[in-house]
């Protein structure tokens, strides 16, 4: 008997499910199906689209399903031949001037999820309005197969490592004289960073770097708390850095030469005024709300732009396809970056921090310390709390229509409504308040110059929205 959901909902750049439960074959056909005719309902002239995928439980297969299911109705698929990065995926697309792209992988969630992520033309995060108009042709028609269909199987790494060559100076950072460390948490960037230097003497010392389906039972999200096994090594060695990627390359996440987590509220701003000093490029800044504000005082120096905008990639990669932007960046680990894609790229930042330590001569503590001597201390906590959404929920619509003049003893200065509540306070402290869209929880990101200010603001407003 076939299992079948009436409603697929979409979210962030598309779909997500448990495996065997909602993420099934029957599904998934039915979403090839839907981005079918969506193709055709476009009129696109020999549609055509990159299927890619990542390690999880039988990724290859379903992404088989779904290119026999495009070419069953004639549109021309180009599908790998291995297990890719979400942005050797994207820029596939965008160099062979593709209609849209579409990824196999549920990126940093734990792996008894699955996914179907899509990319625009652009090579990256599909807007709103495509998943939509996706989603609106679910279950419209059958699903067309063909015994034997042709499917074009590619190698998608080569084209991207040519181009990332012309980004980054390889022949530097091969002059490193100390080893690095590179965990690419049971993902799909197993290998890849290694072939950038197959002809050098660069040590790299690999964890993690055979494909699981499981991770090994961890979850794929280069944050501080799964880097344990990263953050050791570092420890015991002579490394310059540490370095991991999340299930699907995407993301990245940087220990410095102590064992350290370097947050990347402090990356973004490092790499931001290496490119601008260093590399003499042009362009402004795009950030998510979630995103320190020291990145601003920065280009404020520099007289660039900074754009700010709601969470999530889509939202930085659309104002990067309308603007001179020359990074754009996320609190959760995904920065893009000008002359690439307007997509997260895991590999290719792993890439400009190796350039700019080994063309600095620097390190990354050394970096983290000049940044924060120059533009003010940093403190950051962010909370995810599982609530009572509704009661949340009423108590941030009255937070945010009748604000308070002070939180914690700390006066408010001023808010914005961009995503959910932002509110800056007169000492420097800035905090953001999200409920989840998928979850019953609410978010609280704070950021400021002391670790006591910023304790004590989020503690009270966690007890505010759930009293």
């Amino acid at each position: 008997m076939k299992t079948k959901i009436k409603k697929i909902q979409f979210g962030t750049d598309g779909w997500r499910a448990v495996i065997g439960k909602d993420f099934t074959f029957d599904n998934v056909g039915a979403i090839a199906q839907a981005i079918a005719d969506y193709l055709h309902t476009e009129k696109a002239q020999n549609p055509s689209i990159a299927i890619g995928y990542d390690t999880r439980f039988m990724s290859d297969l379903f992404a088989d399903e779904i290119a026999n299911i495009l070419a069953a109705n004639n549109i021309k698929v180009c599908l790998s031949k291995t297990f890719i990065p979400t942005p050797v995926l994207s820029y596939t697309v965008k160099k062979r001037n593709l209609s849209a792209g579409v990824m196999i992988t549920a990126s940093h969630n734990p792996y008894i999820y699955n996914g179907v992520k899509f990319k625009g033309n652009y090579g990256g995060s599909a807007m709103v309005s495509l998943t939509k108009s996706i989603e609106s042709q679910l279950f419209k028609n059958p699903v067309q197969e063909k015994p034997n269909v042709a499917v074009k199987r590619i190698d998608m790494f080569a084209d991207y490592r040519e181009h990332v060559e012309q980004l980054v100076d390889l022949k530097l950072i091969a002059q490193l004289d100390k080893p690095i460390v590179y965990s690419a948490m049971y993902g799909s960037g197993c290998g890849f960073l290694q072939q950038f230097f197959e002809k050098s003497d660069l040590d790299i010392h690999a964890l993690q770097n055979e494909p699981r389906p499981d991770f090994n039972n961890q979850l794929p999200e280069p944050i501080a708390a799964n880097l344990q096994e990263l953050i050791s090594k570092i420890k015991t060695s002579d490394a310059i850095a540490g370095f991991a990627t999340d299930g699907d390359a995407d993301r990245f996440g940087v220990i410095d030469e102590n064992g350290i987590f370097v947050q990347l509220h402090d990356l973004m701003p490092i790499l931001f005024e290496y490119l601008l000093k260093t590399k003499n490029m042009s362009g402004n800044v795009v950030r998510t709300t979630s995103m320190s504000d020291t990145i601003d005082r920065i280009a404020a120096k520099y007289d660039r732009k900074v754009i700010e905008v709601p969470v999530g990639f889509k939202n930085v990669c659309e104002k990067m396809l309308e603007e001179d932007i020359l990074i754009g960046g996320e609190e959760s680990g995904g920065f893009g970056y000008k002359g690439h894609i307007p997509e997260r790229d895991g590999i290719l930042s792993i890439l400009l921090v190796l350039e700019m330590l080994a063309r600095e001569k620097s390190t990354l503590s050394e970096k983290v310390k000049d940044l924060r001597k120059t533009y003010g201390p940093f403190h950051y906590k962010r909370i995810d709390h599982h609530c009572d959404i509704a009661r949340v929920k009423k108590n941030l619509e009255a937070l945010i229509s009748n604000t308070p003049e002070m939180i914690a003893n700390y006066k408010i200065d001023k808010t914005n409504t961009i995503d959910g509540l932002k509110i800056y306070f007169t000492n420097q402290t800035w905090m953001l308040i999200r409920l989840s869209q998928t979850e019953p929880l609410f978010r609280i990101y704070c950021g400021g110059p002391d670790e006591k200010s910023v304790t004590e603001i989020i503690t009270e407003t966690e007890m505010i929205l759930t009293n």
